[in-house]
């Protein structure tokens, strides 16, 4: 058999071995789900939460149409700050690990001058010792539609316990002040979850490795 030939039979039977490792590298579909997302907070309360789940079962998008900060002249104080904490549940396949690699956050911030506002996340798996924090902070004058990505180092990121089902811990939210009343006594400001569209997106990636 010449060299040619040779060629031409390797080079399938090499496509072949990448595909049975990324595969073996992966999940099986399958098995892999989400079980249940639920929701709690005072930006997303019932009735005013979208959710989507991807195809391969490794994200989720969550659409709030309430998630609204604000503050100013007659607004109570308790308006300057919005929550959402998110829980979710994974089915997964024995001998795997799963765990939070990528945030998204889109959005929409007005503030005059003298105020400010902030967009934070925590998230743990039930049972862990360890927080993972996401923050993002705006001054004013600003009016503007955000858009922030945290993509956390794999050194860093909160891995699920092996062989075990653990519900994911989310919790968002936003907060608007003013920080110089003195200065800007009549100042408004809010930050909000909707997007330009009307709508914000969450989009919580989740990577995988075996135990």
């Amino acid at each position: 058999m010449n060299v040619l030939k040779i060629s031409k039979f390797l080079a399938p039977v090499a496509l072949l071995a990448v595909s049975a490792v990324a595969q073996a590298n992966t999940p099986n579909p399958r098995e892999v789900f989400i079980q249940d997302i639920d929701y709690n907070g005072s930006g997303c309360p019932l009735g005013t939460v979208a959710e989507n789940i991807s195809t391969d079962a490794k994200a989720f998008t969550l659409t709030f149409s309430d998630y609204i900060a604000e503050a100013g002249p007659g607004i109570s104080v308790r308006e300057g700050r919005r929550n959402c904490q998110v829980t979710l549940s994974l089915k997964v396949p024995q001998g795997w690990q799963y765990s939070l690699g990528t945030f998204d956050y889109r959005g929409y911030v007005f503030l005059d001058s003298g105020m400010q506002a902030s967009h934070n996340t925590s998230y743990y798996f039930q049972g862990s010792g360890f927080t993972g924090r996401f923050s993002s902070r705006m001054r004013g004058a600003i009016d503007r539609d955000y858009t922030f990505r945290d993509q956390i180092g794999l050194d860093s990121l909160v891995w699920s316990s092996c062989n075990a089902t653990r519900a994911l811990n989310i919790n968002t939210s936003i907060n608007v002040r003013n920080s110089n009343k003195r200065r800007y006594p009549d100042a408004e400001g809010l930050i909000t979850n909707d997007s330009i569209d009307g709508t914000i997106k969450h989009v919580f990636g989740l990577r995988w490795r075996r135990c």
